[in-house]
């Protein structure tokens, strides 16, 4: 009788699998040339965009450049025993690099090597993978260790030199520095306004104006292509932010500890940065900028 039943059983399921079979080819999409879906950095930025994405580009290398420059400073600071100077140059440094950090993160794991919260560990700052800017502002905020600080920056300059060559050697897509734009602001929401950036050093005053900087930047090198209204409204965006920003402007663009931001402040500012990002957010569709599939010829 167990044999009859698994007999039964093993004809029912043979006369079953060609039907599903047939009816899954019959379901399936048929791709051709037309239809087929592509990968998003494989879609080329249509011609009328590659000037302004090259010069775009050009001022990220720009930037890292000058993220290198006070890296420099922050070495020379080590070696002549200056700690203040040294924690002034960090400060500035990590401004400059939060101004192009959204395109860092294009590129592989660039942004996480050189930009790794203690946070991210379950070691926190015993961890050996904790290294990079955040590593070296513990050093030089909490720890106020040069020694430690030198060592750290040296392999911070190697990263931040090794970069530069690689964003001046790829092609970024109108895709993903339109995205980029938005994600600069979305950054800010997220970590800068619970001051969760620079723990140590408190200066996530000075990112977030960064931040908006490098969002802003995109935006001036696609104006020309940005709808009249939607245009006004972006720079008005941005005006508004940094008028809040300004209330805490130091010279030499620094700013004050994140500690001294109001509430008031903050609540505005989260508005603010929401409406912002809800603007660029509507920007891919009025550029025409098709994310997944070809663009037609």
């Amino acid at each position: 009788m167990t044999q009859n039943k698994f007999c039964t059983l093993f004809i029912i399921c043979s006369l079953l699998v060609p039907a599903i079979a047939v009816a899954h080819g019959l379901r399936a999409p048929i791709i051709n040339d037309s239809n087929a879906v592509v990968a998003k950095g494989d879609i080329p930025t249509p011609e009328k965009y590659q000037s302004a994405i090259r010069n775009y580009q050009q001022e990220v290398v720009l930037q890292l450049k000058s993220t290198q420059q006070y890296l420099n400073a922050i070495e020379n600071a080590c070696k002549n025993g200056q700690l203040q100077q040294a924690q002034q140059n960090y400060i500035r440094a990590h401004q400059s690099y939060e101004q192009v950090r959204v395109i860092v993160k294009l590129f592989g794991n660039a942004d996480q090597n050189i930009n790794s919260r203690a946070d991210y560990y379950l070691q926190g700052t015993d961890d050996p993978n904790f290294s990079g800017f955040h590593r070296l502002e513990y050093d030089l905020f909490k720890l106020k260790d040069l020694q430690q600080a030198q060592a750290e920056n040296s392999n911070l300059q190697y990263e931040i030199i090794d970069l530069q060559k690689r964003v001046a050697a790829d092609d970024l897509d109108i895709a993903k520095v339109v995205q980029s734009a938005s994600d600069f602001l979305e950054m800010i929401l997220q970590t800068k306004l619970a001051g969760k950036e620079n723990q140590y050093s408190h200066s996530d005053l000075a990112d977030i104006h960064a931040n908006v900087t490098g969002s802003a930047q995109i935006m001036q090198h696609l104006q020309s292509f940005i709808p009249a209204e939607q245009r006004k409204a972006l720079n008005h965006g941005y005006q508004q932010i940094f008028a809040i920003l300004q209330h805490y402007q130091l010279p030499q663009n620094q700013f004050q500890s994140f500690s001294r931001l109001s509430q008031t402040d903050h609540d505005i500012l989260y508005s603010l940065l929401s409406t912002q990002t809800a603007r660029l957010a509507q920007l891919r569709a009025q550029l025409n900028i098709r994310v997944y599939y070809k663009y037609p010829n």
